[in-house]
């Protein structure tokens, strides 16, 4: 395989941005390709037959551009991609398992935000049981798929986005939480909302454990690249949406274009 190829990227809509924008700063000289799958939007409310046959088709989109690794930079996908081992023969990198460890490694008492899929899926919860040491060590899991809407309407650190994080986590404020898994990679940016309610515990997200892990990866497969300038970013979505660059306006890192394409 070419080590020049760029490296795609996919998630919903903007909630992945939060992880390229980690890949970028990690891999500087490598180029990415973006896909917000926006006319799928939201992906934590479908079933998982319907999430299985839309993943194959972004994923194989990228993997016929072609690309060299696929990144899923969405929780709710990374539970129900496994299908794609057989469907394509090059790197495919998670979120779920490289965010868990760094979360254990912080701290067992941990709180799992993520969209109804992924919490139902039992994905984080099934590795931190399997891992963790302490019995007495507690978890939550919540369910949050009401949060990836309001993201998605720019509803970030506003009057409505406290109340609705309140309401949700404001029953488990007096629990031992030393640690904030954001397992849907939208909700890093209710970092603040968050912070407001567990001033003390550490926000995790799937940015830069999901890079360390792509990292690894590219390395044993002798797959990093070789260019020494500085790489291109390619943003595209399936469905254009008129206020796309006011909802990501954190998102300041340089890219080639935004388009919209069509994905079979």
């Amino acid at each position: 395989m070419d080590k020049n190829l760029p490296i795609g990227v996919f998630d919903s809509g903007i909630g992945g941005l939060t992880v390229l924008y980690k890949l970028i700063e990690m891999f500087p000289n490598e180029d990415f390709i973006y896909v917000g799958d926006t006319i799928n939007l939201p992906y934590g409310t479908k079933t998982s037959e319907q999430l299985k046959k839309i993943i194959s088709g972004v994923a194989g989109y990228l993997n016929n551009l072609p690309v060299k690794s696929i990144v899923i930079a969405c929780n709710t996908a990374t539970t129900n991609s496994h299908h794609l081992k057989d469907e394509m023969d090059l790197p495919i990198i998670g979120v779920i398992e490289p965010t868990a460890k760094h979360a254990l490694s912080i701290s067992e008492n941990i709180m799992v935000l993520a969209t109804n899929v992924t919490i139902e899926s039992k994905a984080y919860e099934n590795i931190i049981n399997n891992l963790k040491k302490d019995e007495n060590s507690k978890q939550f899991y919540i369910k949050c798929s009401d949060f990836v809407d309001a993201i998605e309407a720019n509803e970030i650190d506003t009057e409505f986005s406290h109340a609705l994080v309140k309401k949700k986590l404001m029953p488990f404020a007096n629990e031992k939480v030393d640690v904030i898994i954001c397992g849907c990679t939208h909700f890093g940016l209710y970092a603040k909302e968050f912070k407001e309610i567990f001033p003390n515990a550490k926000i995790v997200e799937c940015a830069e454990p999901t890079g360390l892990s792509l990292k690894k990866t590219l390395e044993e497969k002798d797959l990093l690249n070789d260019k020494k300038e500085l790489g291109k970013t390619y943003i595209n979505v399936t469905k254009m949406q008129d206020n796309f660059k006011d909802k990501t306006k954190w998102f300041d890192k340089p890219y080639e274009c935004l388009k919209e394409i069509k994905i079979k």
